[in-house]
């Protein structure tokens, strides 16, 4: 079979994908069922624990068994999550929604590193290896249009209907992942070891250790990403305490609009340096946060909406990097290494975040986040000093 088909494919999944109407409301749909922020917040922070443990042998699987069933794997039991999540809300079966965070963490991590692989495989078997970033971006500028077609979704259904309702909305949208992902085309290119997986993990771990430059990158991006991450999932609860529920979703839908425009215009940027546009990127979505939240009234979910309009760019450049030092032989296994680390690190800050917001306020808690940013900066600075 054709594997350039593969192209159009990548950006029909991150499009279904990322179309998960109840996203931007999670947190509040699960604090509603549970009555706490810290129990909402904690599905997040066990979900990634879960998948920090499955991350390594769920890479090690998509290295032996091929990246096509693996992410079919991933789509159906992110399917069955979204059914639990939606049963949870409407029989009010708060624990439901542990179980389904710990389903939906499987999935998370059969896909984690595998759909990434999967890509750049596909643009080498192509003998385009060298243009993965300008896919990369393509494929996620879908995944953003996705986003914001779910938030759309969720306005209107919000408007009219409840947040369980949503729930089983979004189980709908999820079939269809499952249907893209069965007509992706395998890369034959791709490695097929015969080592055990525990020598198979050793290889990645040692070759991990021995590459300094991964591990940097590696350790900026898993505090990047949990920062991130926890602020996504808890803006939602924090723009609702501003805005009407329904209103959030149209934040939101402006947030995703310019996520895609970023990813759409990330490769003609690539000539700048990847580093130097990490540093430019991480610099002003910190400005445009701070002044969002500074102000702290109605206007404030739509400028903060605007961040993503340099986030496209600094995940592309990001990505690319991280791509470029991994090992051929144990691609999907080194990234889920660096994957698990960086859900650790993540459960980490969702609980820690879950009760500041308790003790405190959602407000206070955002701000922490937006400040943790710096530390983030200075380390895209520092690598753009020494590796430019």
């Amino acid at each position: 079979m054709n594997i350039r088909k593969n192209i159009l494919l990548f950006k029909l999944y991150y499009l279904l994908a990322d179309m998960w109407p109840l996203s931007v409301l999670a947190i509040v749909y699960f604090q509603q069922i549970s009555g706490s922020y810290a129990f909402a917040l904690g599905v997040f922070s066990i979900a990634n624990i879960v998948q920090s443990i499955a991350e390594v042998p769920t890479g090690i699987i998509s290295d032996r068994i091929g990246r096509r069933k693996t992410m079919i794997l991933a789509s159906v039991i992110t399917t069955l999550a979204f059914v639990l999540f939606a049963v949870a809300g409407t029989f009010g079966y708060k624990y439901l929604l542990m179980f389904g965070g710990v389903i939906w963490a499987i999935a998370d991590a059969f896909a984690s590193g595998t759909d990434d692989a999967m890509m750049y495989e596909t643009m080498e078997e192509l003998r385009k290896s060298d243009k993965y970033d300008i896919l990369y971006a393509r494929s996620k500028t879908f995944g953003q249009i996705g986003m914001g077609l779910g938030a759309l979704i969720a306005a209107l259904v919000t408007y009219f209907y409840s947040l369980t309702v949503l729930a089983w909305v979004s189980v709908i949208i999820s079939v269809g992942r499952i249907l893209i992902t069965s007509q992706l085309v395998e890369p034959k290119n791709r490695t097929q070891d015969d080592p055990t997986s525990l020598q198979h993990f050793i290889t990645a771990i040692k070759a991990f250790i021995k590459n300094k430059k991964l591990r940097i990158l590696a350790t900026i991006q898993m505090l990047n990403r949990s920062i991130s991450f926890t602020s996504h999932r808890l803006e939602g609860a924090y723009f609702n305490t501003l805005i009407p529920t329904w209103a959030v979703n149209i934040a939101r839908l402006i947030k995703q609009t310019c996520g895609a425009v970023s990813y759409s215009i990330a490769p003609y940027f690539r000539k700048f340096g990847f580093y130097r546009i990490l540093v430019a990127s991480t610099i002003g979505m910190t400005v445009i946060k701070l002044t969002a939240v500074i102000l702290n009234n109605v206007a404030t979910p739509f400028i903060q909406s605007c961040v993503n309009i340099l986030y496209g760019t600094s995940s592309t450049a990001e990505s690319a990097l991280l791509q470029k030092e991994l090992s051929p032989k144990q691609r999907a296994t080194m990234g889920s290494i660096v994957a698990l680390l960086g859900g650790i690190l993540s459960a980490i800050v969702y609980w820690i975040v879950g009760v500041v917001a308790d003790m405190s306020s959602v407000y206070f808690a955002i701000i922490a986040l937006i400040l943790c940013n710096v530390f983030i900066t200075g380390g895209y600075y520092w690598m753009l000093k020494k590796y430019k």
